[in-house]
């Protein structure tokens, strides 16, 4: 007959399988900042798999073993909840170690006030039950604290250094006060370095998150001062362009004169090479942009200009007329793209020319922009590898996703055989205003 006593470790094993978890999915999505799913019955199914393993485990074996649990923790998290990525699962990792050391330093800190010498079943687990609830609500707060319109993931060393210090100092902790299997025993100065060590998690990871809102502060001013410098050369431009195109409106009828000349004179060579002058002009006249957005065109113009010091020809067709979105958003999404396109093309034997095509429907504006690269361009997921390209089409693509994240767009990246090489091909898509 099962005892009460030997379903103490069943509950605390079922509590803290749900906790665990709970604290594992807070700390990866809303700390450490990688989306992932959230399925209410992953915590259902992690609470009933430690409680089963810790039934089975203490009524057959009489002991707990619980590494395999969390390793088939981990692997059911990966493959159901992440994007399947390293980074992911390393995130992951971190995660389940910063969870599991908070809670560990949190029961640490219960224990440690409570001054019944003599714990029994419902004792023990009421304080368990209080130390998960205290730790999943401090994982809960943090998450309050750390939230922002415009943060960004934290990097590795970030996170490593996070969970490292959470880990390290919940170990030091744990060796310095002795504990038994299921009642930790912990004299009551243990309080004071668990509770030290939990505030410095909460600096430790504000500071993180402020050191990451100052970097995109510094990358949104230089993406302003861009647009404003891409904006008034534009403007020049468009300026130049409106004269040189009234002076050749002017100069039509002595063109016209010439022309009639040449004709009547039966000299058709000499005319078919005073035409192509004057289609060339014209040409010039027209290379200013306009797609209805001054910031796309400032951007354009600007890039343009830049393909063509590498030989490379920016084709634009589409328009983005009535595109309501912040100047700063358009100016990421389009200067680092054609950037990328820029720098690939760059690389290329084959004729270089960047292909920008935009349309909007009812409920969506869509920009496509295609060029020529070198070789082929594995996409998948998050991250693109490739050999010779990878240095390329690789700057950018984080901030581009990011950015489009946080006003409703999508990033979808194809590469293709075309003739002898290669086109790689970035499809953005933004809601339209209605």
């Amino acid at each position: 007959m099962i005892k009460p006593y030997q379903l103490t470790p069943v509950l605390i094993q079922l509590m803290y399988g749900t906790a665990f978890s709970l604290c594992t999915l807070i700390t990866m999505n809303d700390l450490f900042y990688r989306k992932i799913k959230r399925p209410v019955f992953f915590l259902v199914i992690s609470g009933l798999l430690f409680g089963a393993a810790a039934f089975i485990e203490n009524i057959w074996f009489g002991s707990m073993i619980l590494e395999p649990l969390f390793l088939l923790h981990t692997a059911a998290a990966f493959f159901i909840l992440t994007k399947k990525s390293r980074d992911h699962l390393l995130s992951l990792v971190l995660a389940e170690l910063f969870s599991a050391s908070l809670i560990c330093s949190v029961q640490t800190a219960i224990f440690s006030v409570s001054n019944v010498t003599e714990r029994k079943f419902i004792g023990v687990t009421l304080l368990y039950l209080s130390a998960y609830i205290i730790a999943t609500g401090f994982v809960y707060l943090l998450k309050v604290l750390a939230r922002s319109d415009d943060r960004e993931s934290l990097s590795i060393p970030q996170m490593i250094l996070l969970t490292g210090i959470t880990a390290s100092v919940t170990a030091i902790i744990g060796r310095s006060f002795s504990m038994s299997d299921y009642v930790p025993d912990v004299s009551p100065e243990a309080a004071i370095p668990s509770m030290l060590m939990l505030m410095s998690v909460t600096v430790l990871l504000l500071l993180s998150v402020k050191q990451q809102q100052a970097k995109r502060f510094r990358e949104m001013t230089e993406l302003s001062e861009q647009y404003m410098i891409a904006q008034a050369r534009h403007f020049e431009q468009t300026r130049a362009a409106d004269a040189e195109m009234r002076m050749l409106r002017h100069d039509m009828k002595n063109h016209i004169t010439v022309m009639n000349g040449l004709y009547r004179s039966g000299k058709t060579d000499e005319l078919g090479e005073y035409l192509n002058g004057l289609s060339d002009s014209f040409a010039d006249s027209l290379a200013v942009n306009d797609t209805g957005s001054e910031i796309a065109d400032a951007i354009i113009s600007e890039k343009r200009a830049a393909a063509e010091t590498s030989r490379t020809k920016l084709v634009c067709d589409g328009s983005l007329k009535g595109l309501a979105i912040n100047a700063v958003i358009l100016c990421t999404v389009l200067s680092n793209l054609l950037d990328n396109a820029i720098e690939a093309a760059e690389q290329t034997d084959n004729e270089r020319i960047i292909t920008l095509t935009a349309k909007r429907t009812s409920s969506f504006y869509f920009i496509s922009i295609s060029n020529p690269c070198r070789g082929y361009v594995d996409v998948s997921a998050d991250m693109i590898t490739t050999k010779p390209d990878r240095e390329h089409h690789g700057l950018g693509l984080k901030s581009v996703r990011n950015t489009l994240e946080k006003c409703g767009g999508t990033l979808e990246l194809s590469c293709k055989k075309a003739g002898e090489g290669y086109v790689f091909t970035a499809e953005v898509i933004l809601p339209a205003n209605k």
